[in-house]
């Protein structure tokens, strides 16, 4: 039997961001995937800022980008009768170049610090799994499908079975991370059933009114008969979508009405001529599917050591691109706090935490992506009651585009946080296009360009970091308190003026997710409640990590690969002052 800190189940995006979150804080994982590689299907295509600003953190943002839609490409979505039709209207939604220079003009505090990005999942898993093929903390195996688990009060004995070999493998760990999608058979394990959440109301286990749809992922050269309404990233009618993955010939088809692919077309690609009523020569059809999207979300996001994360704990319609990207706000947030409890200064309260903070988040997005389908239906209905031309147009121009709605990506707070110490200030308005810059507790600060031209964000440290705009020692009481309980803290001293004016406070404590844990303008009159608070402890020294001889304090211990037997530094304590 292998033992490890973590077992992470499933390879997907969220498998993997999980696994390169552990191993960013230096903690070891048996990261286990069924398959033998990555998907065929496209899935997702966009990739959300704060997914960017998490991958630009774990260091893989420049080679997403080098794999994703060039910089140059816009976003823009086309409404229309269909291809054999006219153009309604048009959602304009600028480039990654574009968003880029927005960035550097608007340093106000209330852009991203990475634009979001156009990748099929087809072209993002390859790179994450390069990326965790590499990293000596990550022990993939691919062909391991999950079988059993018997978790106990120290951890979870998981077995597994080698399809390649056909034998039973048998795991130990402290944690379970369950990234196993939709269907999650460690879910089903550990008895946590899903309901729509309030999202769509009706029975049918969510799915009142979403009836299934049919993928085709071929390759065409036809651009001229595809932009003949003009060029678009998505082009909506009421009976398909179609979808252009890569800017290099790779496109989507979505069939949006069952009476239309069943039973299921012998020749796809003549089926997709015929719906589309337009001679499109079709080089070569890649990969089809029926599927049948639902909104549910799991009644608890965690039974004792055993968590769930992405498509295991909630699944939503793809409008909006909600559902991967939720998913990797799970993986993150999940990530640094089991790593916190490995490492031996996080506390029992991390785990509590983490459904506090990730559920709500979850159920928004549902909701938003609910909103945005129900602007779909709504075009239906219109269609079905006869509107003409110029009334769909004008509905159409009235919506905002679905994938421009950065307050939903960056501006999630996680109010009532048992980690996060409120202030006793009134929660600033939200809005679901804008991110409002703030550091109230809980929130993602602002980013912003320094007067060097680099990123706030960059200069954080992979653990805490106390954002210190004062620079005149009282930080120290707080630092004190943090080596104290062997918390990790970076001490950054920033001196501009303009990030003090959006930052609110002299002293920002901010998470290795980056978000708000404690703000003051002074150390707290008794700092270790403080530290002891955001680190999920009720209080006393850090526990030491599992196998550690030291004192409690995380710094200078070694981390050991339980499987290949690698060792890799990981320094834990306060980080030292960096000063711009």
């Amino acid at each position: 039997m292998d033992n490890v800190p973590v077992v992470v189940v499933g390879a997907g995006p969220v498998g993997m961001m999980t696994a390169l979150e552990l191993a960013h804080h230096g903690v070891a994982c048996l990261l286990v995937e069924q398959n033998a590689g990555p998907t065929a299907h496209p899935k997702m295509e966009f990739s959300n800022p704060r997914t960017m600003e998490h991958h630009a953190r774990l260091g893989s943002a420049a080679d997403i980008r080098r794999s994703g839609v060039p910089p140059e490409y816009p976003f823009d979505v086309i409404w229309s009768t269909g291809l054999d039709g006219e153009r309604l209207a048009l959602w304009e939604q600028p480039s990654v170049e574009r968003k880029w220079q927005q960035i550097r003009e608007h340093n106000d505090g209330s852009q991203p610090s990475q634009p979001y990005q156009r990748i099929s999942q087809t072209d993002l898993e390859p790179i994450l799994l390069s990326r965790c093929r590499r990293h000596p903390l990550i022990d993939l195996r691919l062909r391991w499908r999950f079988d059993s688990l018997e978790p106990d009060d120290d951890g979870v004995t998981s077995t597994f079975l080698d399809l390649a070999s056909g034998a039973a493998r048998s795991v130990r760990s402290r944690y379970l991370a369950a990234c196993d999608g939709a269907s999650s058979t460690i879910r089903q394990a550990v008895g946590i059933p899903l309901s729509s959440g309030g999202v769509a109301d009706g029975t049918s286990g969510g799915v009142r009114d979403l009836p299934a749809a049919f993928s085709v992922t071929f390759r065409t050269a036809d651009d001229s008969t595809l932009f003949r309404h003009g060029y678009f990233w998505h082009y909506f009618t009421n009976r398909y979508v179609l979808i252009s993955l890569d800017e290099a010939g790779t496109w989507a088809f979505h069939s949006l009405r069952p009476a239309d692919f069943d039973p299921p077309p012998a020749d796809t690609a003549a089926w997709m001529r015929s719906l589309l009523n337009v001679d499109l020569a079709v080089d070569h059809v890649h990969v089809s599917s029926r599927w049948t999207p639902r909104y549910l979300i799991a009644d608890n996001y965690r039974s004792d050591r055993v968590l769930l994360a992405g498509d295991a704990a909630h699944q939503m319609f793809p409008a909006g691109s909600h559902g991967m990207n939720t998913g990797v706000g799970d993986a993150v947030d999940l990530g640094w706090k089991l790593a916190a409890l490995v490492n031996g200064y996080g506390g029992p309260g991390l785990l509590d935490s983490y459904e506090v903070e990730r559920r709500p988040v979850g159920l928004r997005n549902m909701a938003m992506s609910r909103e945005h389908l129900e602007v779909h239906f709504r075009f239906m209905r219109l269609i079905g009651d006869g509107a003409t031309p110029a009334q769909l147009g004008r509905f159409l121009g009235a919506q905002p585009g679905e994938n421009t709605y950065e307050g939903i990506y960056l501006d999630y707070r996680y109010a009532g946080s048992p980690i996060v110490c409120a202030d006793g200030t009134a929660e600033p308005a939200s809005d679901p296009l804008r991110y409002v810059p703030s550091t109230w507790p809980g929130a993602r600060p602002p980013s912003l360009l320094l007067a060097d031209g680099s990123q706030l964000f960059d200069r954080f440290g992979p653990e805490f970091t106390l954002v210190d705009t004062a620079g005149d020692g009282r930080a120290d009481a707080l630092l004190a308190g943090a080596a104290d309980r062997g918390l990790p803290v970076r001490h950054l001293v920033v001196r501009e003026r303009r990030v003090r004016e959006l930052w609110e406070r002299d002293l920002v404590l901010v998470r290795p997710d980056h978000h708000v844990a404690w703000r003051g303008n002074r150390s707290p009159t008794d700092p270790t409640e403080v530290v002891d608070r955001v680190r999920g402890a009720t209080g006393g020294p850090a526990a030491p990590p599992a196998g550690s001889t030291g004192s409690g304090r995380t710094a200078g211990k070694n981390v050991h690969h339980p499987v290949r037997g690698i060792a890799d530094s990981h320094s834990g304590g306060p980080r030292g002052d960096r000063t711009v």
